[in-house]
């Protein structure tokens, strides 16, 4: 890890500055990887996150430059959440209250700057501070080194899911009990 890295924490009325880059960093770390991944749904899906009550953002600067980024919320009663889960999986799994479930919804860095500790900094000083007792994110099952990094990191498989979204792709449904 580089002693030039920096992880900033944001709330939502913190970031409308660098909402640009937030997006340009997103496009950039899926860059080749279809349809889904573009700019007007992406706009769409952070603002509709960043409305949720205790979303919160961390990022990584080098040199003052966004390299990456995580943010994630706590999820509702009623959440959205696991629309499009695929049976079977554990019994009251998709019970939330506000309180239990923390949804990782996205974990980025630039490509120039993956493979470095950037990603694994970014989810540690997001996810470990929680209250919540169990977190979750969507992998894609043929993201062979995001999967490698989760597992490594205590994050196990439950099941599967496809968001409503036109060109979803279908998501491995991970689970992490809060450490």
């Amino acid at each position: 890890m580089r002693d030039d890295l920096r992880l900033d924490r944001h709330r939502a009325d913190e970031v409308n500055d660098i909402l640009g880059d937030l997006v340009e960093v997103y496009l950039d770390a899926h860059s080749g990887d279809g349809e889904f991944y573009n700019e007007s749904r992406y706009r769409q899906q952070l603002a509709g996150h960043m409305k949720v009550p205790g979303w919160e953002l961390v990022t990584a600067t080098i040199d003052g430059r966004l390299v990456g980024y995580a943010y994630g919320f706590p999820l509702p009663a009623g959440t959205r959440w696991w629309n499009g889960i695929e049976e079977p999986y554990p019994a009251g799994f998709t019970q939330e209250d506000g309180r239990r479930t923390f949804a990782l919804s996205e974990l980025l860095v630039r490509p120039a700057w993956q493979r470095r500790g950037i990603a694994r900094a970014l989810h540690d000083e997001l996810v470990g501070a929680r209250p919540e007792s169990r977190m979750t994110l969507l992998a894609r099952p043929d993201n062979a080194p995001a999967q490698a990094a989760y597992r490594s990191w205590g994050w196990r498989r439950v099941t599967r899911l496809c968001p409503a979204w036109e060109d979803a792709p279908l998501f491995d449904v991970l689970v992490r009990d809060h450490q």
